[in-house]
């Protein structure tokens, strides 16, 4: 229609139309928007994680080729066949606190160990601040603040880096661990060093340890193993109590908690851009993996599986004597 001063204007079908096809468009463009800002977190969550694998290779480079241990107890001691203290009364070290010395002050923010697809950047300690703590969560260890980054979202391969338990019948465990050479490992490109933990940090907390609530886990690493019978690690042990490679069942983006496992590898994080498995009623969601070479790749846990790649053995556990 013509306007009073004789120029052509919109009718409210064509402003309607108009209307419609901006909303098309943006209907078409924000999936892929929402897309691209996924796989920029999954890209600096990588670099974020190769950047730490860096520090662990600088850091066994100043240990004859060591890989740290996963966690220690604050002032552990090893003499002869004794290990103390026997509990974390002092709370954890932390193998953050190791890697490029930046840990001045225990709970100190490391943007370096954070990942922009989990909230917060990470998990909090087993041990810190009341107002880091989530889910209600509480401390192991009443008022201790642990050698720990204040957030962290990586945890280490447990078959590479070990725990703190090195001598047989610490804690009354049977399992015992050694520091693991990164020349002993065999094709060490396709052995993974280290992994995201999920966003869910009640995926890895274990409830009843104090009276408080539950108690985040995040200094524990993660393995790719499951162990038959009552012995939890012995390699050399009979068959029916020997290790094995775990079976995932629970494929889900936040598997059901699965308080202290036998097989940890419901606890690496599920954390990045969608993707549509045919068949099944849910979108798996990726992570990302750092291998014992240096290098990241992003996949799904299942793609570790086959074939394996969380080590050909159980490197850092001891054969029974």
């Amino acid at each position: 229609m013509k306007g009073r001063h004789g120029r052509g204007g919109f009718t409210l079908v064509e402003l309607l139309v108009v209307i419609g096809i901006i909303a098309i468009l943006i209907g078409i463009l924000l999936p892929a928007l929402s897309t691209a800002r996924e796989q920029a977190k999954a890209i600096r969550c990588a670099s974020n994680l190769r950047s730490i694998g860096q520090g662990l290779a600088i850091y066994a480079a100043g240990f004859h080729g060591f890989f740290p241990a996963s966690y220690i107890y604050r002032g552990q001691v090893l003499s002869g066949t004794s290990e103390t203290p026997d509990a974390p009364v002092k709370g954890y070290i932390h193998w953050s606190s190791f890697v490029y010395g930046t840990i001045r002050t225990p709970g100190t923010p490391n943007a370096a160990f954070e990942c922009p697809s989990i909230d917060n950047g990470g998990l909090p300690p087993t041990n810190t601040t009341p107002d880091n703590n989530d889910n209600g969560q509480s401390n192991d260890v009443a008022g201790i603040i642990d050698d720990q980054v204040r957030r962290c979202a990586y945890t280490l391969n447990e078959a590479v880096c070990p725990r703190n338990k090195f001598v047989k019948g610490f804690q009354g465990a049977q399992r015992t661990y050694h520091y693991v050479n990164g020349g002993s490992i065999r094709n060490n490109a396709n052995v993974i060093l280290a992994t995201e933990f999920p966003a869910n940090s009640r995926i890895i907390e274990d409830a009843g340890e104090v009276s408080g609530g539950p108690v985040c886990k995040s200094h524990r690493p993660v393995h790719g193993w499951a162990f038959g019978g009552g012995d939890y690690n012995m390699p050399d042990a009979p068959p029916n109590q020997r290790i094995r490679p775990c079976v995932i069942n629970d494929m889900s983006p936040d598997p059901q908690p699965p308080g202290d496992s036998l097989c940890r590898l419901d606890w690496v994080g599920r954390n990045h851009y969608r993707r549509r498995l045919d068949g099944q009623g849910w979108d798996l969601r990726l992570s990302n993996f750092l291998y014992c070479d240096g290098h990241v790749e992003t996949k799904h846990i299942r793609d570790t599986l086959s074939p394996f790649q969380w080590g050909d053995q159980f490197y850092s556990l001891t054969p029974s004597r």
